[in-house]
Parts: structure tokens; C-alpha cells; sequence
């Protein structure tokens, strides 16, 4: 092969993003936005829903995540995903629906 006409073919990794809120026009915002970069999206509609989709996959490079949900918020459901050691290291960005305007 020559090497002046080789070219190295980059993938991007596979980055996958959790996005938390339970309002789904905030959702699909956020998925509109993010799907423009290749990202995996993951979607929850509830802290609950979160911590479900955590047991099963861990391997998440970011967590947005509204703070004001019904039944958990977004604060309580944090501090549950921080105590497990697999996922502490997972950054959590919290939102609101007025940071999607």
C-alpha cells in the first residue's frame, strides 16, 4: 500500500447520552439537537425511568437532566445514581425547561 495515498479512516466513538425530563416536546428538543452529532440518545420521562435504564447500561458519557420532575426530581435522582460506584463518574447537567428556549 502507498502510504502517500493512504488515508485513516476516523470513527467517532460512541457516545452516549442520557437525557432526563418529563416533558417530551423538552425531549425531543434535546434529541433534535444532539442527533445532529451522531450521539446515542437515551431517553427517560421520569427520575425513575433514569435509574431503570442505569441498572441495565452504564456506559453513558452524559446525563441531562431536568431538575424539576414530579413524583423525584432531578436533585434526588442524582444523588441515587452518585451512590453506585459504576456511575459516579458520569457527568450530570441540570436543566430546565426555561434553558430550552
Amino acid at each position: 500500500m502507498d502510504v502517500e495515498n493512504f488515508q485513516a479512516v476516523k470513527t467517532k466513538p460512541d457516545i452516549n447520552i442520557l437525557v432526563v425530563d418529563d416533558r417530551e416536546d423538552n425531549l425531543l428538543s434535546i434529541e433534535a439537537i444532539l442527533q445532529k452529532d451522531n450521539y446515542n440518545i437515551f431517553k427517560a420521562n421520569s427520575g425513575r425511568a433514569a435509574l431503570k435504564i442505569l441498572l441495565h447500561q452504564y456506559d453513558f458519557s452524559l446525563i441531562l437532566m431536568d431538575v424539576q420532575m414530579p413524583d423525584m426530581n432531578g436533585l434526588e435522582t442524582a444523588t441515587i445514581i452518585y451512590e453506585r460506584d459504576k456511575l459516579k463518574a458520569i457527568p450530570i447537567i441540570f436543566i430546565n425547561s426555561s434553558s430550552l428556549l
